[in-house]
């Protein structure tokens, strides 16, 4: 591929919002999927905790326990390896 070309994949809208695909790819619980789903669109602990009607602080507590199971140390690192999960690429 030369510098000057560009691929572009184009995928389903309900893969990029389905949990399931999450939790199916990732060794985490529907409920850390839901939260991972939320993190992967960008969205803030509070944001997150008012889509699944939970505390920020429960948001969190989650995601501390997401991160060792799917081995990374970051909210950013996270998002990745759940893009990658979503769009059916090797994790």
């Amino acid at each position: 591929m030369n510098s000057d070309e560009h691929l572009l994949r184009i995928v389903g809208r309900d893969v990029l919002t389905d949990a399931t695909v999450l939790e199916a790819a990732l060794p985490i619980t529907k409920r850390e999927a839901e939260v991972l789903l939320w993190v992967a669109h960008g969205k803030t602990n509070r944001e997150i905790g008012e889509i699944l009607s939970l505390s920020p602080r429960t948001v969190n507590k989650h995601l501390e326990q997401i991160y060792p199971r799917i081995q990374v140390d970051n909210r950013a690192a996270a998002t990745s390896i759940a893009i990658q999960a979503l769009l059916g690429l090797p994790v």
